[in-house]
């Protein structure tokens, strides 16, 4: 039975990454960043086939001991925030330096697979998600420069793009000196779904799911459409794990979209199927502003095709968002 590492294992994507691979069954080794987060998590996966490590440092922490045993590592570990102010310090370093700590470490310990988890926003000509008649493939890179990033001068959204692509360039450069890591990129989208990990209160979310959660919990404030395109957080997992087994993946970008999905239609979708949350809505507005405007195609083939996910609705993936953070929000409170 084979044993995988997956970085970032107590966030929101990495969670679920962990319960796909179990329910797969391969025994899980999820690196937290102490003691009590893995405590935290021990609850979430009371399995025997589940084990955690302790790396407390992205950039310099020892994977040495994390690593025995292991046949694959799948590292989705990477920091995000809207709001930037060490555009080095709070994006760029942890993503580059931390995605080159652990492909260091795989070279060492003979790891001969390798996933990272990257960004669709990685291949955009330009952050902006809308575009006339584009379709964005695995050659295409978003044009910003590292001195760009790292100038202070741009949104914590572009910084993060930059900082994964970045983080991407060099877990290639280093690829092609060691392709026995055989590595694959997968790019998935914004990601909404279930939230299944350990968090504190409903302030702690994760970005995305958050904006979701502005649409229900009272405040009728409806989020800017910062990334107008979706996919799911389960469909996201799975296609981390089938990508495992997959040689078709090597030295590939996997890039997964299910279509565009702005705030507008996602409160129309909870107005009409969940309307006893009426009161705690925003009104809707009489049109969608994102009407009538381009949104950007990706190429999907190899999520779609090779892996088989199709991925869910928008309508299953809000609903699904939804229930899940109404049920936290009883255990959590509203703080």
């Amino acid at each position: 039975m084979s044993r995988i590492l997956v970085t970032g294992a107590n966030g929101f994507l990495g969670a679920h990454i962990v319960k796909e691979a179990l329910d797969s069954g391969y025994i899980v080794r999820g690196t937290v960043r102490s003691t009590q987060k893995a405590e935290e998590l021990k609850k979430i996966f009371p399995s025997d086939k589940f084990e955690t490590a302790i790396v407390p440092d992205l950039i310099e922490g020892d994977y040495s001991e994390a690593l025995k045993g292991v046949t694959a590592i799948v590292h989705s570990a990477s920091p995000f925030a809207y709001g930037v102010s060490d555009p080095k310090k709070d994006f760029l370093d942890p993503a580059i330096n931390g995605t080159l700590n652990i492909l260091r470490a795989a070279h060492a310990a003979g790891i001969k697979r390798v996933l990272v988890t990257s960004t669709v926003g990685t291949t955009l000509s330009k952050p902006e998600m809308m575009s006339i008649d584009t379709t964005y493939g695995a050659d295409d890179w978003l044009p910003l420069t590292y001195e760009q990033a790292a100038s202070g001068t741009l949104p914590g959204f572009v910084v993060y793009l930059a900082s994964k692509k970045y983080a991407e360039l060099a877990a290639w450069d280093f690829a092609k000196e060691h392709p026995e890591l055989n590595l694959t990129v997968l790019n998935p989208t914004v990601i909404y779904g279930p939230v299944i990990h350990p968090i504190a209160s409903m302030k702690s979310l994760n970005a995305s799911n958050l904006a979701i959660y502005s649409l229900i919990n009272g405040s009728k404030v409806i989020p800017p459409d910062t990334v107008p395109i979706f996919c799911d957080v389960v469909s996201s997992a799975k296609l981390h794990v089938r990508a495992i087994e997959s040689k078709e993946t090597y030295g590939k970008r996997v890039i997964f979209t299910k279509g565009p999905g702005t705030m507008y239609q996602m409160l129309e979708i909870i107005h009409k199927a969940r309307p006893e949350l009426a009161d705690r809505l925003p009104a809707l507005p009489e049109a969608d502003p994102l009407a009538g405007k381009p949104f950007s195609k990706f190429d999907t083939a190899i999520a779609n095709d090779i892996l088989g996910i199709p991925g869910l609705d928008l309508e299953q993936t809000v609903l699904s968002t939804v229930d899940s953070l109404l049920e936290l929000e009883k255990k959590l409170g509203t703080d």
